[in-house]
Order: structure tokens, then sequence, then C-alpha cells
């Protein structure tokens, strides 16, 4: 049974966690804003967590929130950046909070450059992928399909590029695309890979290509 003492000690370790993980970001930053303005041609992947791909920079919360202008602004300058990746972080977002970060992202890429975005797909049929990716499952906050993904980046001012996703009667397209401008790992070119499979169902994504 757990007691008001276990209880209260069990606060205080989130609470000192939360503080180091703070912490550590703070010291992290020196290196992290060297490492971006060091990067030619400059390529940021966000909510990285163990993701790390030569020739891009990873970066997460809580050094990087892409939702707040601040940590944008102590980063990287307007219009400097090449390319950015996100790959499975916009449906942990809330609408307003994916709006900033589409925002935030249009006023720091340069013109002509890129962000990809690859989300589980709310058209596709498959019920076994919906309840995996369905909210609030693995703390998703939004379930996107193609229409209401290129909406909220149109109304960013981008321009956008379907690559992979489902229509309204759940039929799947494909489109070829480069990976050196933004690897997805969680798309149908991978489908063999046996971590991606749940029974039958085979994972792909709603990939996007945003242009400034």
């Amino acid at each position: 049974m757990t007691t008001p003492i276990n209880r209260f000690k069990q606060t205080l370790v989130r609470l000192w966690r939360k503080a180091r993980g703070y912490w550590q970001a703070w010291r992290s930053l020196p290196a992290l804003r060297q490492r971006i303005a060091s990067a030619q041609p400059r390529r940021i992947v966000l909510g990285a967590a163990n993701t790390d791909y030569a020739g891009w920079v990873a970066t997460d919360i809580p050094a990087f929130d892409i939702t707040k202008p601040a940590h944008w602004a102590r980063l990287v300058a307007p219009e400097s950046v090449d390319n950015l990746l996100a790959e499975h972080v916009c449906e942990h977002l809330t609408l307003a909070q994916n709006q900033a970060a589409f925002a935030l992202a249009y006023r720091y890429l340069k013109t002509g450059g890129r962000l990809r975005i690859a989300v589980p797909d709310g058209f596709r049929r498959d019920t076994v992928y919906l309840e995996k990716v369905r909210p609030p499952a693995d703390g998703h906050q939004l379930l996107w399909n193609y229409q209401t993904l290129r909406e909220a980046l149109q109304g960013a001012g981008f321009r956008v590029e379907l690559l992979e996703y489902c229509d309204e009667e759940g039929v799947f397209h494909s489109h070829p695309y480069d990976e050196a401008e933004g690897f997805i790992k969680r798309c149908s070119r991978y489908d063999r890979r046996e971590q991606f499979r749940y029974g039958d169902v085979f994972y792909t994504s709603l990939i996007v290509d945003a242009l400034k």
C-alpha cells in the first residue's frame, strides 16, 4: 500500500529528476549553440530523443522547447536554418502548440528551407494501428491526417508537399523523396523491419515537407 510518506518521497524524486534535467540542459546550451552555428548546411532534428544522424544537430526538451520563442532565439538566428526534421513529435503537442512551433520554424528557416514532418496517420484504416496511435496512447495529443496537417502548416505560411499519406478512403500514397533532406525511420520504405510490425499490420507514417 502506498503511504503518504511514500507518495511524498516519490514526489521529491520526480522534482529532483526534473530539476537535474533542467540543470543539465542549461549547462549544455553553449555547446549546443556552437554545434548549430558551425553546422553547414544547418540541419536540426527537433524532439530528437536518442536520434543522432550524421550532419544533423540533435535537439530536445528541456534544452530546446520548439513551442517557445525564447528557446529558438537563444540557439539560432532568424532565416538561418536549412532543414528541420520532426519525426513523431507533433502528435505529442496540442493544436495551439503546433501552430506556435510551425510559425517559429517558418521564421527561422531560410527562404527555400524545409521542415520535414512525420506523424501517425489518422486516415489509415487499420484498427490495430489506430489503437496504437490514437490519443491518449503514448502521450499523444492529436491524430493528424494529411488535410489537418497541411492546413496547419499552410496557416504558418508554408507550401506543403505530401510524401506519404493515406487519403480519405484509406488508400496509401507514396511519392519519391530524398532521405538526405530528412531521414524518416517509421515509413513504408522500412515496412519489413519487425519492430514496426503489429501482427499483420506494418507501420507507415503521414510524411510531409513544409517548404518556405
